[in-house]
């Protein structure tokens, strides 16, 4: 039978039933996820908040940086989809993972000799083909993995968090002694971490129905209508983090923040998102993840508030622990995405998430440039206008319970067959 998705008390149930003996491979599968996470998470810690910096030390302008951050965003388009569908057909995740960390730590080690805004910009071009894959390629072994274990989502994505950490501190002190110019090559180095760790997955064919997805078959979560809404919602919401990511950074080394100052105020946002993961799936219970996107997007929107005052290094401190939200937001969103996706389709919302994720995200980092350069940092009353349209999308859907949903059939449907 047919359960109605928001009127059953959720829990990550299991896509097939549970057998006595797991295949080969499957013995602590949580640990193997979560090693898996602080592998691939590493290289984040110095990329994502010191290569702004390494761009604005390569003399470009916050106009072109903001350009710059925006391509692989806007790429996804074209990359992630594709590659995901693939990865979904093949039904072999764990691989097509391999050879993207491969090519990426190629590309990026020799970032350093690459030189002036359009080389820059056509490198960035090439590099989103292997790099935008990455992490949507692992939530997807991991959201499998939560489908046919019932495992803890946030407890194995928290690896990665404290993997940004060390990373970011680790990768602070380095560059504070070395210089900015090393950036490419500690990340490039850090992204050869997870190939030792992904040979001793499990494979993901053997999560639930090892038949592969046929071609054409992702049109069926197209026609699945509270899906693509909270897709496109939490979209919004994720998005609007667009400003801060790229501006931050440069913003607080203008106030006279040094390097590790920056890299402790990563750390305590970093730290708050490790906490919420911690705790937010049990605190969820039985309670849609609709819920768990509302309470953590609620407060994104006041985080967003509070940034327009350009506040100090005191009053960032608390401000930083409101950056927990958005990894609520995204553990939300994991678990919807788990209840509802078919097994053998995983990858391909993932990357179809990718998808609308990497357009909102593009328009909003491009756009951020210039509205960081016009309004300062009150350009952050933007980013919480943008949340407060997601946060809406989302309460309407979650209003809509009684209504059973169409296209994709729940997990319990699933189950039951």
């Amino acid at each position: 039978m047919l359960v109605p998705l928001e009127r059953q008390r959720w829990s990550p149930p299991l896509t097939e039933p549970a057998t006595a003996q797991p295949p080969d491979g499957f013995g602590r599968l949580s640990l193997k996820t979560s090693m898996l996470y602080g592998a691939v998470y590493l290289h984040f810690g110095v990329f994502s908040v010191f290569m702004p910096v390494w761009l604005k030390h390569q003399g470009l302008p916050a106009s072109q940086i903001g350009l710059l951050a925006s391509t692989p965003l806007l790429l996804r388009i074209l990359f992630v989809a594709p590659v995901s569908a693939l990865a979904d057909r093949l039904r072999r995740i764990r691989e097509v993972l391999f050879a993207c960390l491969v090519l990426t730590a190629a590309l990026i080690g020799s970032l350093t000799f690459v030189h002036g805004f359009v080389p820059i910009a056509i490198f960035f071009v090439v590099l989103s083909m292997a790099w935008d894959p990455i992490p949507i390629l692992t939530d997807s072994y991991a959201v499998a993995a939560v489908r046919v274990r019932g495992l803890d989502f946030g407890r194995m994505r928290v690896w990665g968090s404290l993997a940004h950490i060390l990373a970011n501190l680790a990768g602070a002190a380095i560059i504070d002694r070395a210089g900015i110019g090393l950036v490419p090559t500690i990340t490039a180095v850090l992204l050869l971490v997870p190939l030792a760790v992904i040979p001793f997955l499990p494979r993901d064919r053997n999560f639930g129905d090892p038949v592969p997805a046929a071609k054409g078959e992702w049109t069926r979560l197209l026609k699945d209508r509270p899906l693509m809404v909270v897709l496109f919602a939490t979209s919004l919401i994720l998005g609007s983090q667009g400003l801060f990511g790229a501006f931050a950074a440069i913003q607080w080394t203008a106030k006279g923040f040094p390097n590790v100052l920056i890299a402790g105020l990563n750390g305590v946002g970093i730290a708050a998102e490790i906490a919420i993961l911690w705790v937010c799936q049990r605190m969820l219970g039985g309670r849609s993840p609709l819920v768990l996107i509302l309470v953590m997007g609620g407060l994104t929107v006041v985080r967003w508030l509070l940034m327009m005052l350009d506040p100090g290094p005191v009053l960032l401190v608390p401000i930083q622990m409101l950056q927990g939200c958005g990894m609520g937001v995204v553990a939300g969103l994991m678990l919807f995405i788990a209840q509802r996706a078919p097994a053998h389709l995983m990858a391909t919302a993932q990357g179809l998430y990718a998808v609308i994720v990497g357009i909102i995200a593009a328009l909003i980092v491009a756009a951020s440039g210039f509205l960081w350069q016009a309004f300062g940092s009150r350009a952050y009353l933007a980013m919480a206008l943008v949340t407060l349209v997601g946060l809406a999308m989302v309460g309407l859907q979650w209003m809509r319970q009684d209504r059973p949903p169409g296209g994709v059939q729940t997990i319990a449907a699933e189950a039951v067959g």
